[in-house]
């Protein structure tokens, strides 16, 4: 029998309409993310047309190139041995004596001679009594500046201390004296000035100031000491308590007077160096008569050491604090056995 008419029970949807409806929306998500993915394959052409370009597919994945990184290593270049040769007293003469030169690199010429004698009309000088100038001054400073101009590496030579002129006209005030208030004079009848009184130093200093100023590369500095012949005892050295001996009182005016002019060169690109005796060198470096003490009191202040001997005693000489470029050995003839080949070839 019929149940009542328009009554049906409820069984709600089919499940055909549900995995349909489920399948359509999936379809839909997966071709939104495609469309997105495939966007950046998309190209267009000159009429606008959009067109699908897909990488192209390789054996293995490759690495983005990466650019070339130049590595320069810049080894320091070497500087050659200073291998210098001294030129004569006619500075008539010195551009053929360089031409002549056999191999050298560098030239030394003497400013300021033993015993005082100006090789080169300093005007700072001009005014210092007693100053001898030499005949040859004036040729001089017509040669030098091409010379100084040249490739050559320049060595000046000044005289410090062993000075009769300006010590005799300046005795008071320059001058080193004995014991009884006069000019001192030594075992070879010469005259010194005093390096503890500040016009020598300012004297001293003025000359090689002005050598540097010419453009020599570097100042050979001589006699930088007490006398050591004659009645030393007779020597007016002065004296301050605040020293233990008379040598050492000795050892910093001369200390003292390197440090002057080292202070007066202040940043002049110039290199500053000390000539000593063979004997004084083995000693190592030091002569309480001369008033020297290398390694304590000057070696600080000095880029070389130039040291008269012979070929023979040149590698005994060089150590590790001698080394080469340091160490300048003054020959008369080129060594030739020696493997030490940085030297001063002095005029015979």
């Amino acid at each position: 029998m019929a149940g009542p008419r328009g009554y049906h029970s409820y069984r709600g949807r089919g499940s055909k309409g549900k995995i349909a409806l489920a399948v359509l929306l999936v379809l839909v998500i997966l071709a939104s993310i495609g469309f997105m993915m495939m966007q950046k394959y998309i190209v267009y052409d000159e009429t606008g047309t959009p067109k699908l370009v897909l990488p192209e597919k390789t054996g293995e994945p490759q690495p983005p190139e990466e650019e070339p990184v130049n590595i320069t290593i810049q080894e320091q270049e070497k500087k050659p041995l200073l291998q210098a040769v001294e030129l004569g007293d006619d500075p008539a003469a010195w551009p053929a004596e360089l031409a002549d030169a056999s191999g050298q690199n560098a030239f030394c010429v003497t400013m300021k001679a033993s015993g005082g004698q100006l090789r080169y009309s300093f005007e700072s000088a001009a005014a210092v009594g007693g100053a001898s100038v030499a005949g040859t001054a004036s040729k001089a400073a017509e040669v030098l500046p091409a010379l100084l101009e040249g490739e050559w590496y320049s060595v000046a030579r000044i005289s410090c201390l062993r000075d009769g002129g300006v010590a005799r006209s300046n005795v008071d005030t320059m001058g080193l004296k004995n014991t009884g208030g006069y000019i001192f004079y030594d075992g070879n009848n010469e005259n010194w000035l005093d390096p503890s009184k500040q016009a020598t130093k300012d004297y001293v200093s003025r000359l090689v100031c002005d050598c540097a100023d010419l453009g020599f590369d570097e100042i050979l500095l001589t006699d930088l000491t007490y006398p050591t012949v004659g009645k030393l005892d007779k020597i007016a050295y002065g004296f301050d308590a605040n020293y233990e001996t008379q040598a050492a009182y000795n050892t910093e005016q001369i200390a003292n007077l390197l440090a002057a002019v080292k202070e007066a060169l202040g940043d002049r690109d110039v290199k500053l160096s000390l000539e000593l005796s063979e004997t004084v060198l083995g000693n190592e470096g030091a002569d309480e008569t001369a008033g020297i003490d290398l390694w304590n009191s000057l070696m600080a202040r000095l880029d070389r050491v130039y040291v008269p001997t012979v070929e023979e005693r040149v590698d005994a000489m060089v150590t590790d604090a001698l080394e080469d470029g340091v160490l300048m050995p003054e020959l008369t003839d080129v060594p030739t056995t020696a493997n030490y080949q940085c030297y001063l070839l002095l005029r015979k």
